[in-house]
C-alpha cells in the first residue's frame, strides 16, 4: 500500500551532498596555514596571485594553486581587470562556513550542557 506521508524532493540528495561537499573543501581548504594567510589577506582587500604570492612567501604557480584551492571551496573570488586578475574574500562563502561552524558548536554544547546538568 502506497504511503501518504510527505516525500522529499527528488534533488534533495544531491543538495544536501553539494552543501556537505562545499562545507568539507572549506574546512579542508582551512586546514592550510598557508591558506588561512593568505584569505586572511584578501579580507583586506583584492590582490593579485602574484602580489598574494610576495606576501605568502610562494612561488607564482603555488600562488595560482592554492587560490584554485579557496575558488574551489567557494572561499574566494576573481575578476578580470584588462589583463589581470584580482582575487577577493567572497564574504558569503565564509558567511556560509561560519553559520554552519556555529550551528555545529550549539549544538554540541547543548548536548554537553543536558548531560553535565543530568549527571548531577
Amino acid at each position: 500500500m502506497p504511503s501518504c506521508a510527505p516525500q522529499a524532493p527528488s534533488y534533495l540528495p544531491i543538495c544536501l551532498d553539494s552543501c556537505v561537499a562545499g562545507r568539507e573543501a572549506a574546512l579542508r581548504a582551512l586546514a592550510h596555514p598557508g591558506r588561512q594567510r593568505a584569505l586572511e589577506l584578501l579580507a583586506r582587500g583584492e590582490r593579485t596571485s602574484g602580489a598574494l604570492a610576495e606576501d605568502c612567501g610562494w612561488t607564482k604557480p603555488a600562488a595560482s594553486q592554492q587560490l584554485k584551492v579557496l575558488r574551489e571551496a567557494g572561499l574566494v573570488d576573481m575578476r578580470a581587470d584588462g589583463n589581470r586578475r584580482l582575487y577577493r574574500a567572497r564574504r558569503e562563502g565564509l558567511a556560509e562556513l561560519r553559520a554552519f561552524l556555529d550551528d555545529f558548536w550549539l549544538a554540541r554544547l547543548s548536548v554537553l550542557e543536558d548531560e553535565i546538568r543530568g549527571s548531577r
